[in-house]
């Protein structure tokens, strides 16, 4: 294993725009070519993205050896109670991607040339452990998938093929669809969840400026109504639902049953290898959800540098308070706190 000595840490924001689009060429080859997981938080274009709709500081920082790029890590620098460096805001994972797998040790060396840099704490979503403070509450579900829907809706079992056929049963249809039938399901949904929702403003632009995969909407029609939604992020073999609502009062319908199948459909149809069904806390109903579609438990780490531990999201009574907080409140604040709690 290299030692990460002879390992050079530079940034992408360093770099002439002349030589930006040579290194994102080269970060693509990079992707290509690692054997560690690529998940949609590792697409580059995310980061203009999230500097655009929260005002975040984004960056890459590029590890080269010999002066080639061996692998890199994307990151946004946030605001809140303390100056944050987070890979990645508001989606589930993050890390370092490369043609080598670091050290505990090169990674402790990796994070203290960024935070020399930065001067902000570090938080990093992945899927393994890199040494720092972990919190392990997060889990996701990877469904590896067949090469036909029809294979696939057979591997499923028996009670999960039923509910999705009532759903289609229940005159349920879906369909791609555009933000504005997505956006008032999803804000509607949060709200009853009693969390805060992500500003139109982010939504827009992803779709908009998502690039070397896509961001694809489908909706649910019930009578010519939109009863659920939900937000598809591909990038190379890699595809998951980042999110998903619907209405509760047509929820008995199996509104999510068929929104969810009609995505993996669309997945199969269109090559892609692995199926994610997006994070989940431990013990959730959304875990169980996630579960009984059959993939893969995958354990999250959400490693820090141990500093700056309140966290927003902990404190569960704002939950309760925001459910019952008037509408015309929540849709005002909602895309306030979110720059904040990511």
């Amino acid at each position: 294993m290299s030692d990460l000595t002879k390992l050079d840490l530079t940034f992408f924001s360093d770099y002439e725009d002349s030589q930006k689009k040579k290194i994102l060429s080269l970060i693509e080859n990079i992707v290509t070519n690692s054997e560690i997981l690529v998940t949609t938080a590792h697409n580059p274009s995310l980061i203009n993205i999230l500097e655009q709709s929260f005002d975040y500081i984004g960056d890459i920082a590029i590890l080269k050896k010999e002066n080639i790029i061996i692998g890199y890590l994307p990151f946004c620098i946030t605001t809140g109670l303390t100056r944050k460096l987070v890979s990645m805001p508001h989606f589930s994972y993050g890390g370092f991607i490369g043609t080598i797998d670091l050290e505990e040790s090169q990674y402790k060396h990796l994070f203290q040339g960024i935070r020399n840099r930065y001067e902000a704490n570090i938080l990093i979503r992945d899927i393994k452990d890199i040494g720092l403070n972990a919190s392990t509450e997060k889990v996701a579900y990877f469904l590896d998938l067949t090469d036909s829907a029809e294979d696939q809706f057979n591997a499923f079992s028996s009670k999960l093929r039923s509910q999705i056929r009532k759903a289609s049963k229940n005159s349920l249809s879906v369909e791609l669809s555009t933000i504005d039938e997505f956006y008032p399901i999803y804000v509607e949904n949060m709200h009853r969840l009693g969390s805060p929702h992500l500003p139109l403003i982010f939504f827009e632009k992803l779709i908009n400026g998502y690039s070397n995969g896509s961001a694809i909407i489908f909706v649910v029609k019930y009578e010519g109504f939109s009863i659920g939604s939900g937000i598809l992020l591909t990038y190379k073999s890699f595809c998951e639902v980042t999110w998903a609502a619907t209405y509760a009062d047509y929820n008995h319908l199996a509104t999510n049953m068929i929104l969810y199948w009609k995505m993996i459909e669309y997945a199969i149809e269109n090559d892609f290898k692995t199926f994610s069904f997006g994070r989940a806390t431990k013990d959730s109903g959304s875990e169980k959800f996630k579960k009984q579609w059959g993939g893969e438990c995958v354990q999250m780490y959400w490693s820090s540098d141990g500093l700056g531990k309140i966290k927003l999201e902990k404190l569960k009574f704002l939950t309760v308070i925001w459910r019952y907080l008037p509408k015309r409140i929540i849709k005002y604040f909602g895309p306030i706190f979110t720059k904040f709690v990511y």
